[in-house]
C-alpha cells in the first residue's frame, strides 16, 4: 500500500486516523474507517467557532470517477451507495457544519458535499 499523506489544520486524528477532533475544545467532530476510502477530505466548522479541515489521501495510479449519487446513511454512518461499505461518521452534535470529499477504495468513486 502506499503512503498515507495527511494534511490537518485546527484537527487532529487519533486511533489509526479514525477518530477527528476540534484541537481547540476537543469534542470529537466524526470518525472514519479505515479501511474503506482512497481520499478523504473533511472542513468543518465546531460549535467553538474553531474551523478546521482533515485531508487524507492515497497516491494512486488509479482512475477516480466523480460520482453523481450521495452516500447513503446506514446506523450513523455515510456509506458508499454502490455496496454500502462505510466510509464515515459525523458527529453532528459537535459541529455547525461541515464538508466533504470521499473516495471509496472499493469502486473508486468520489462522493461530495461541497
Amino acid at each position: 500500500m502506499k503512503e498515507l499523506q495527511r494534511n490537518i489544520k485546527n484537527g487532529r486524528i487519533l486511533k489509526n486516523n479514525g477518530s477527528w477532533y476540534c484541537d481547540k475544545c476537543n469534542k470529537t467532530v466524526g470518525y472514519l474507517v479505515y479501511s474503506t476510502y482512497q481520499n478523504f477530505k473533511f472542513k468543518f466548522e465546531c460549535k467553538c467557532e474553531n474551523k478546521g479541515h482533515f485531508e487524507l489521501k492515497y497516491d494512486t495510479d488509479k482512475i477516480i470517477k466523480k460520482s453523481e449519487k450521495e452516500l447513503i446513511l446506514k446506523k450513523n454512518r455515510l456509506c458508499c451507495p454502490n455496496d454500502e461499505a462505510p466510509l464515515f461518521t459525523v458527529v453532528e452534535k459537535n459541529i455547525e457544519k461541515y464538508s466533504y470529499s470521499a473516495t471509496c477504495n472499493k469502486c473508486l468513486n468520489e462522493y461530495e458535499n461541497e
